[in-house]
């Protein structure tokens, strides 16, 4: 919103704008952490801890710096929530599930788009807002049991579909890239959460079960 252009009447439509939003922006992240909890239990884990993406998060000592980037106060923008680790005998894996608000600035990463420049995004309607489930399994004794969500991220955001990333036979990644316009009732989250454990459990040797 470039103040120095508008005249006060002007700002203050937009400033009402602002305050829509933000209203929006609420409603839609209590969604969200709604969505996250209910997969996080129907995969019966025992930890949710989140992470902030895209930019970096703000300091836990409330210090900040004219430098920061407007997007470090927007937590919602890419945010993972980490759901935790299970194992069988010497094979272990965890899971997370990535919020990828707009997909714009990913589609447009090859084409010079910047993070603090959001003209260099592609259009919002020709973006997306993607759930991506994220799975990594490996043997206990294996060192490539990596986690590299941030990669994940940007190779994986303007995907759809399934992917597997078998590093080595003792480090196997799962990615379930979904449009979160997908998630529009408990009966289709369930659908997805079935066809994630199928194929996790086929493709990666481990046991994921659906609480009922």
């Amino acid at each position: 919103m470039a103040t120095s252009q508008l005249n006060e009447e002007q700002l203050k439509d937009a400033l009402c704008e602002v305050r829509k939003a933000h209203r929006l922006v609420y409603e839609y992240q209590r969604r969200m952490q709604d969505l996250s909890w209910f997969i996080r239990n129907k995969l019966g884990f025992n930890e949710y801890k989140g992470f902030k993406k895209f930019s970096a998060p703000l300091s836990s000592r409330n210090t900040i710096s004219v430098d920061n980037w407007s997007w470090d106060w927007i937590y919602s923008y890419v945010y993972e929530y980490y759901m935790g680790e299970q194992s069988e005998k010497d094979y272990c894996w965890k899971v997370s599930i990535f919020q990828v608000s707009d997909t714009g600035f990913y589609k447009n990463r090859g084409n010079g788009a910047r993070q603090t420049k959001i003209n260099t995004f592609a259009d919002v309607k020709e973006s997306d807002s993607k759930v991506i489930f994220y799975l990594s399994a490996a043997t206990k004794s294996a060192k490539e049991y990596d986690w590299d969500t941030d990669n994940i991220i940007k190779e994986y955001a303007i995907q759809d579909g399934f992917f597997k990333i078998e590093n080595t036979p003792k480090h196997i990644q799962i990615v379930y890239s979904v449009p979160l316009s997908k998630f529009v009732s408990e009966e289709a989250i369930m659908l997805i959460l079935r066809d994630f454990v199928e194929y996790c459990n086929k493709n990666a040797g481990v046991n994921l079960k659906i609480q009922e």
